[in-house]
This record gives structure tokens, sequence and C-alpha cells, in this order.
């Protein structure tokens, strides 16, 4: 009866799950899509290329394996050979990449193991990167966000299928199977897996809960991995209405590249409009860094400029915006560019370019920019008459009438011949320089990296 369930589930496996997860990322396409599987050689990412082997006969895509190897056992070469062995049995390529761990340190092993495969997997080329985990594996995630105090995000885990970079998609095609069954399947097929021994190992916290915490909480609970797993799906679900919700409040916070604390909407519609847009640039701080930003940004005093530090950038407030900055906004130093057919000029020493556009009034006259000129660091106290018969004002009111920030103002240098200031490039032009009437004009724009 034991042997008749097991070859049951494996024909479900291989012809109804695999299949119909698969099918819908692998587009009929001249060349098929590429899809590369993320082989371990442990039992989970075995019973995975076997089954997507096997679901070759059901529609064309173009199958390849990737080891990586960390270095991290005594065993990893062995694994890496059986891993190769093991594709190659089945008609499928695998490439072995060895990695380094450069941020083990900072990061701990787990999370610097965790990267480095990742970005192993990024650099396959395939359309699709498909790894093995499983049940088991969400309802750790799931746990260890929650014992960790992470919210909705970290409680949805792990998604079915999300973007791996500009290219590629990861699917998790065995997401809601329970370990037991993929156990099932390799016996039914005779199928060996290597085993490693740092999963015994309960100084890791996923081995811990793995090992300790979920056998004693299913003897209470046996329907813990389900129920668990089931409400990660609600979870991601209305993470997902809070995303939509996010996006169309976006429209009433976000103006000129810049977050709007006086937008007119409740404090926690903000709040979660704010974690959105920070996650929109790739910033994605932790409760403690977020719940600072907001209390610097939202009690500081209205006439301070607050900022926030995250690795390498820097959430500055100036007046009632926020903006995204590096961590560094030092500027650059006294530069000599030259002006060739407003050709763009890039200045690696200021870390931008240099642009021109044509204006029919207010830019430069060309006969100006037929001299050697210097781009030179912002000083407030410079004046700049922007026209003939109006006041010099000096840049530091000219920045504040406008609402320029300090550190725009310390990124964008300012454009001279000699010790003349000709420009506050995307400001304004002296009007001692501007072209006449009829003449081109020439508006230098800087546009950092």
């Amino acid at each position: 009866m034991a042997s008749s369930r097991k070859l049951i589930l494996a024909d479900r496996l291989s012809g109804e799950l695999i299949v119909a997860r698969l099918a819908p990322f692998c587009a009929e396409t001249s060349p098929p899509a590429r899809v590369c599987v993320g082989l371990s050689g442990g039992l989970d990412s075995v019973v995975l290329l076997h089954l997507l082997a096997a679901a070759r006969s059901a529609f064309p895509f173009q199958l390849a394996a990737i080891h990586v190897h960390h270095g991290l056992s005594a065993h990893a070469d062995d694994w890496a050979a059986f891993a190769h062995g093991y594709a190659a049995s089945l008609g499928v390529d695998c490439q072995v990449e060895r990695v380094t761990l450069t941020q083990r340190r900072s990061h701990g092993i787990e999370a610097a193991a965790r990267s480095a495969r990742y970005a192993a997997f990024a650099a396959t080329g395939a359309d699709v990167v498909v790894t093995a985990h499983h049940q088991g594996d969400q309802v750790e995630t799931v746990l260890l966000n929650l014992l960790r105090g992470s919210g909705l995000p970290g409680l949805a885990a792990m998604p079915l299928a999300r973007a791996l970079d500009d290219h590629a998609t990861l699917l998790r095609p065995l997401l809601d199977v329970p370990r037991s069954a993929l156990l099932d399947y390799a016996q039914a097929h005779a199928l060996s897996w290597v085993e490693d021994e740092s999963n015994q190992q309960t100084d890791f916290d996923r081995n811990f809960l793995r090992l300790k915490v979920i056998p004693v909480a299913q003897e209470a609970f046996p329907a813990l991995a389900t129920s668990i797993t089931r409400s990660a799906r609600h979870i991601a679900e209305a993470q997902a209405l809070l995303d939509e919700l996010a996006q169309s409040d976006l429209p009433q916070c976000v103006a000129d590249d810049a977050f709007v604390l006086a937008a007119p909407l409740s404090p926690l519609r903000l709040r979660h409009a704010l974690r959105h847009w920070l996650a929109g640039k790739g910033l994605v701080l932790d409760t403690r860094a977020f719940d600072e930003l907001w209390r610097t940004a939202t009690e500081a005093a209205s006439d301070s400029q607050p900022a926030l530090i995250w690795r390498k950038h820097a959430v500055r407030r100036y007046r009632d915006r926020l903006s995204v900055t590096p961590a560094n906004v030092q500027p650059g130093p006294v530069t000599t560019v030259a002006w060739s057919d407003a050709a763009p000029t890039a200045v690696a020493a200021w870390h931008g370019q240099l642009t021109w556009q044509t204006v029919e009034k207010g830019g430069i006259a060309a006969r100006h920019l037929a001299v050697p000129l210097t781009l030179a660091p912002w000083q407030g106290a410079r004046t700049l008459r922007l026209r003939a018969d109006g006041p010099a004002q000096q840049l530091k009111t000219l920045a504040q009438s406008r609402g320029i920030a300090p550190w725009v103002r310390s990124m964008t240098p300012l454009l001279l011949a000699g010790d003349q200031l000709l420009a506050w490039p995307g400001v304004g032009v002296a009007a001692a320089f501007q072209a006449a009437e009829g003449e081109t004009g020439w508006w230098p724009v800087w546009q950092p990296d």
C-alpha cells in the first residue's frame, strides 16, 4: 500500500505540479526558454532536477543546472562532483560556480552564503532560475522572521515567484510541498543525494528551529506546517493590498523625486507610503532605523536638516521633503573643462556630467564659452545677477528662495570663466554672459551620476 502511495505521489509531482507551475514562465519562444536549477546535491534539489528533466517531454525548454561551491565544508569538492555527475546522468549540463563569502563577518555565514548563491544564479543568464525550497523551508522562514520582529513582508516569507533581476525570474515550484513528499518521490525513483553535515548544527538559527522547536510544536499542533504556510499566503495577500494602497498614495506624496511629509494622508498611510517609496529606491530599512527616520523627520525643528545615514545612502530632510542621496555629498575639486559644440562633458571628480541645452532666452552666448572653463565648489556668498536690470543675489539667497536643498547645492558645481561666475548650472546664467536676442543661448545643466 505504501509503495502504491509513493508512485501516485510521484506521478502527481511530475505531471500536475511542475508543469503547471513552470509553464507560465516558459512561453513559447525561439529559442526555447532557458531554465536553470540550483543544484546543491541534497535531497530537495535532486528531486527537483529529476522532476524538471521529466517535464521536458511536456513542453520545450532548455534545462541546465548550477552548483554553487561555497568551500565551507571539507566535502564541498565531493558535493560538486556528485552534482555534476547526477546532472549528466539526466542529460543536463551542470555549471560548478566557486564563490568567496566576502560578507561573512558583517552578515553571518548563512546570509553571506545565500547572497553569494543568488548572485551566482543571476549570472547564469537563464530566463527562469528554479530552487527547491519546500514547505518546511517556508515554515522556518515564517518563524524566523516572526521571532526577529519582522513586519508583514517578512511574515509573508518566500513567494512562489519573484524577479531575480531585470531579466530572470526566480521560481520555487515546491514551496507548498512537504519534505516528506520529496523523500517519498526520491525513494520511489531510487534517487541518491548528499547530506550536508552543517544541517545538524543547532548553532544556526534555522537549524535550531528545524531540529529543536518545530518537532515539539508539531506534537501539539500536527497541522502546524500547513497552517503556517496558509497564514503566510494570507499575509502575502494583505501585503499586496497594502502595496496597491501605497502605489495609489504615492502621487500625493512624491514631487520632484522627493517625499513630501506634508501630504494630506493619515500618519499611518504616510508611513506606509514612505516605506514603499524608500524600497523603490533600494532602501529597505529595519524597524529601528525606519522609526528613527520617522521620528527625526517629523519632530526635528523646521529649520533643521536631519539625515539618516543607511550604509552607502542617506535620507535627508529639507523643509517638508525627504530625499535619498549618497551618504557622502562632499563637493568635487576645482576642475577645468572645455566646451566643444555642446557635447556632454563627464567629470569623474564630481561624479556627474555637464550637459547643454539650447534656449531662446537666458542661455550663455557661445562666444563666452570659447575659453577655458572651470567647475568650482558652491559658495553661498557669491553673487549672481540673472537680469541686467535686476539685483545681484547671493547664491545662498537664491537657493533658499527656490527651495534648493543644501546637498544639491554642494553636489552642483559652479561654472566659471577665469574668476568670473558664468552660471550656476540648472539654476541661472549671469546676465553679462547671456546671449543677445536672435543669438543662440546655451543653458548648462549638471547631471549627477
